[in-house]
Order: structure tokens, then sequence, then C-alpha cells
């Protein structure tokens, strides 16, 4: 549904390196298969080619780039120093889970 193209421009960056790259690669990869999966799951009967809506293609870019950015980080969130030993334990966003259209039922 992504491409790293689309991770690169949701996050404002370009990749310093080919490891930079190919990280934001295997983000996107990853968002594809979950945030599909996820809506399989919620009775959503989709395409794994093509996005079903630009609001869960913007779903699928933000959890992609939220895996990116927890890249050093302890737990599943971004990198920070604010928790020092503790990993705060978080699901999806709601904003996230809004765009995906997950949580609710699919409607017939």
């Amino acid at each position: 549904w992504i491409s790293a193209a689309d991770v690169s421009a949701w996050l404002n960056i370009t990749p310093a390196s080919a490891n930079d790259q190919a990280l934001i690669q295997s983000a996107a990869d990853a968002a594809n298969a979950f945030c599909w999966r996820r809506r399989n799951e919620a009775s959503y009967v989709d395409s794994l080619t093509v996005v079903p809506s630009l609001d869960v293609k913007l779903g699928t870019i933000m959890y992609a780039g939220a895996l990116y950015r927890a890249r050093g980080s302890i737990g599943d969130t971004f990198a920070t120093f604010d928790t020092m030993a503790t990993a705060p334990i978080i699901g999806l966003s709601g904003q996230v889970k809004q765009l995906l259209g997950i949580d609710r039922p699919a409607v017939a």
C-alpha cells in the first residue's frame, strides 16, 4: 500500500545511508503487512496491492513512521530518556486505529 518514499516524506527526512534506507523500506513493508492483516481481522476485504482509501494509506504511513522512529528504543515507542529503566506499554494510537478503520465492525 505504501512505499519507503511515502514514509520518508511523512518523516520529512532524507536517508543518510543505505542502512537508513533499508530500515525505512523494512518499516514500510512491515506496516503494509500489519495494517492489511489488522483490517482483515476487522472483517474488511482489501486488496494486497491497492490501498482501499487515502485515510487507510495515511494510517499505514503513520504506523511505518512510528516503527522507524522506535529504532534504538527499548519499548514500543520513540527512543527517549524520559522513562529511564521503564518502558511504557502502549498499543496503536487512536489516530492510527481510526484511519485504518479497526476496532469497529466493517459495514456490509
